[in-house]
């Protein structure tokens, strides 16, 4: 296996030593200079190393950049015979090829996906922290995520949902690049950084029974109706997102089959559910029943996120007028989860599946459990039954 190490030259006219990493490969060496020079004064007594403290950190990040291209290299030329300069132009080519901004504002600007604001809002985060927009593809460390990952606490899901969007675009930029014969963009030490754990949100989100059950009594206007009817719905089907209402296309036999927006990406089963409609909420159904797909609300708003902000702008007047705190549409979400499990006892894992989270920790049992959406639709008639007759809270093991 071929070795790189740091060598120190000779002086020039200048009195400076140049500094040079030195590939080895067999008898065969190869050095790649750098632009760094230095004086007797900046090296150790026995002029082995440089001790001058920035000159060090600069040669040893780079060295470090190198090693890893290597190492990767290492195993693509397993049975290989090759010298010491092939290697050097591999692992040097490697380093002056691809800029992660410029590869990202590529290929976000060619994707459809539904949430490229998170990917522009994760990208411009990076940037704001490195001080500058150009990041070569090798430079991203594990030291570097690290560091911009500490930056966003406080943030409550940007710490994971950033650096889970730089590992996805650097697996995209890998699929592109990367060949049988030309490993453009290297595995690095960014590779074992873990993705943080989201961190959970504020209780605050979730509304009491009796606010939901002013929010059923509740008759208003325009957009404030609105945002009534589909809160209600949200609720009613186990949390399900605007984004969600917006685009589902099936309802047959009085259920609603769909892919969570959110996190179908996430998951093998494309997070696949089946909801069915309680028959408390088919009135505000048929109410909006009409075209191809489950709701109208296409037909009304020009885009899913155009439909959540007049949601959100209704729910607003609502609360005025009913005299209750200001609640977002997410809340529906967050009070159906609540309610089920403090006032009916739900257990956990069914509420987990009922809003069709993505649970790591079950996700190996999964595949061998085969689905059986009764389960979650028998306590979601529960929660539904119990806020809108006021019967006594059932309880679940």
């Amino acid at each position: 296996m071929a070795t790189l190490t740091i060598e120190i030259g000779r002086k020039n006219k200048n009195r400076l030593h140049p500094v040079s990493f030195l590939i080895c490969q067999g008898k065969t060496k190869k050095r790649i200079p750098t632009d760094i020079l230095v004086s007797d004064s900046e090296l150790t007594s026995n002029h082995k190393k440089v001790k001058e403290y920035n000159k060090a950190f600069l040669l040893e990040k780079k060295r470090r950049e190198l090693q890893d291209r290597l190492n990767a290299l290492s195993l693509e030329l397993i049975g290989q015979d090759v010298d010491a300069d092939y290697i050097a132009k591999k692992i040097v080519k490697v380093g002056n090829k691809l800029d992660f901004f410029t590869f990202a504002d590529e290929w976000i600007a060619k994707s459809n996906l539904k949430w490229l604001p998170n990917y522009k809002c994760a990208i411009n985060a990076l940037e704001k922290y490195l001080g500058r927009r150009t990041l070569q593809f090798t430079d991203i460390t594990y030291d570097l995520l690290d560091g911009f990952c500490k930056s966003l606490v406080g943030l409550q899901r940007a710490p994971s949902m950033y650096i889970r969007i730089i590992k996805q675009l650097i697996k995209e930029a890998r699929l592109r690049y990367n060949t049988d014969s030309d490993i453009a963009i290297p595995f690095t030490t960014a590779d074992n950084f873990k993705t943080p754990k989201e961190t959970a949100r504020r209780i605050e989100r979730s509304v009491d029974v009796e606010t939901i059950r002013k929010i059923i009594a509740y008759e208003g206007e325009g957009r404030a109706s609105l945002a009534r009817d589909c809160y209600l719905l949200s609720f009613c089907l186990m949390g399900m997102n605007s984004v969600d209402l917006y685009n589902c296309t099936i309802l047959k036999d009085n259920v609603i089959k769909y892919n969570r927006s959110k996190t179908k990406g996430r998951r093998e089963d494309e997070a696949y559910i089946e909801v069915a409609v309680p028959a408390q909420i088919l009135p505000i159904l048929n109410k909006y029943r009409r075209g191809n797909r489950v709701f109208d609300f296409c037909n009304r708003y020009a885009n899913f996120q155009n439909f959540n902000s007049n949601l959100n702008k209704g729910l607003k007047t609502m609360c005025k007028e009913i005299g209750i705190k200001d609640i977002t549409f997410y809340s529906a979400r967050h009070s159906w989860a609540s309610i089920a499990r403090n006032d009916l006892r739900i257990d956990k894992y069914t509420i987990h599946e009922a809003l069709n989270h993505v649970v790591d920790d079950m996700a190996i049992t999964d595949r061998y459990i085969k689905r059986d959406f009764s389960i979650i639709n028998d306590a979601n008639a529960a929660v539904v039954d119990y806020v809108f007759t006021k019967s006594p809270a059932a309880h679940h093991g």
